[in-house]
This record gives C-alpha cells, structure tokens and sequence, in this order.
C-alpha cells in the first residue's frame, strides 16, 4: 500500500529498492571508479561507480522531488545529489546505459531491486574530492 509524501505518491515503501549508478567519464573517455572506505560501509574496500539507492526518507527530508507533485525527474535529482556527496563534481546526467530488475532480500524481507546506469561526461577543469565512504 503506497502513501502520498511531499506531494508524490509513493507505493514502494518496503518493497522496493532503487540503485543508481553512473559512469563518469573525462574528456580522454576514462571512467572514475572509487573504491569504498575499508571501515563503516558495506562492502568495505570494494571498488564501485558513484551512485547510490533512492530511499523513502530522501522523499520525506526533501532531498529530492519538490513536494509539487509534478517531479518526473525524480531520479535524475537524487543520482544528481549521490555524485555531488560522493566526488563534489557537477555534471548533466547523460543517457541510460543499463537497467535490469531482481528480486532480493532486506532484513529478511523479499523485495524488488531496479539498477539504472547512466553515462555521462564531466567538464573540464573540475576535480574530484572523494567522501569519507570512499
């Protein structure tokens, strides 16, 4: 059963989960891959794209949509927001590169995972500063 929080209906509370990752490539095509904090963080020492999960808390704290209930690009903002926390670079996300579904388990509970890749290029002349995560 869904609830309509900050003006967008929300039916995936508890059921679903939403991963979003990105390749950022420079201007010679290489891509940044961080690797995550060997303390405090799953999957610690790891190496990963920027990205992150959309969460039902970032719709209530306002982190993303504008609570108009007009927000299609709801993800946008929140892939838009992970890659800011995580490196501190600004970019326009590019296009769809992957999307796949599963079905997987949360504290015990089956869930619905969706991932969505994108691509997208970083200007000239910014430089990444890495999170404490990574």
């Amino acid at each position: 059963m869904g609830k309509l929080v900050n003006g967008i209906w929300v039916d995936w509370i508890e059921k679903a989960k939403i991963l979003q990752k990105v390749a950022i490539q420079n201007e010679d095509g290489l891509i940044l891959a961080v690797k995550r904090s060997e303390k405090e963080y799953t999957r610690a020492g790891k190496w990963d794209l920027v990205g992150g999960s959309l969460d039902i808390e970032d719709v209530e704290n306002g982190k993303v949509g504008s609570g108009k209930g007009d927000d299609l690009d709801i993800l946008v903002k929140a892939i838009k927001r992970e890659i800011t926390e995580e490196t501190q670079l600004k970019i326009k996300i590019g296009s769809v590169c992957a999307v796949h579904s599963a079905s997987g388990y949360n504290d015990q509970k089956e869930i619905f995972i969706l991932a969505i890749g994108y691509v997208c290029k970083i200007e000239t002349g910014q430089t990444v500063t890495l999170s404490k995560e990574h």
